[in-house]
């Protein structure tokens, strides 16, 4: 990594529907993990409204435990 790019503050989780994004609040307030449910910003595509920001260094946490859920993941990226 280059002087001038740095890691990524946050993430976000985009979901195929809003009950995905539910879910996923509820996992992550169990497991005591920071985020916040927020509307899809406009520069990203989703079937759903919502989508959730994380912090990106609890990015692999979060990846696995969605992996183990069928919360309707569609995708999770840098913001």
């Amino acid at each position: 990594m280059s002087d001038f790019e740095t890691k990524p503050k946050f993430g976000v989780i985009l979901f195929q529907s809003s009950q995905g994004a539910i879910g996923a609040e509820k996992m992550l307030e169990e497991h005591k993990i920071e985020y916040k449910l927020i509307p899809v910003p406009t520069n990203l595509s989703s079937n759903c409204g919502f989508c959730i920001r994380f912090k990106w260094e609890d990015r692999e946490k979060i990846e696995k435990m969605l992996k183990k859920s069928n919360l309707g993941v569609e995708k999770i990226l840098p913001i």
